[in-house]
């Protein structure tokens, strides 16, 4: 049984165009409207140290950097 050839690509493809507005900074209307959570806190906190033992078992990272990155993530706890 033959197999049909692909059909032939459109000959105009569609750009996507500039924007119609200007460009806003939307930020504050997608805010936190609620103070977080302890089990906001809790996710967060585990989230960083999976990250601070990702850093401790890099093979890549010399000790002065994993120092470095761990007390960065710290800080932010």
């Amino acid at each position: 049984m033959p197999i049909d050839p692909p059909p032939e690509p459109p000959l105009i493809i569609e750009q996507p165009g500039k924007p119609s507005g200007p460009i806003v900074d939307m930020r504050d209307a997608f805010a936190r409207k609620t103070p977080q959570t302890q089990e906001d806190r809790a996710q967060a906190r585990a989230f960083i140290d999976g990250k601070i033992e990702m850093i401790r078992r890099d093979p890549y990272m010399t000790d002065a950097e994993k120092a470095a990155a761990i007390a960065n993530l710290e800080a932010r706890r």
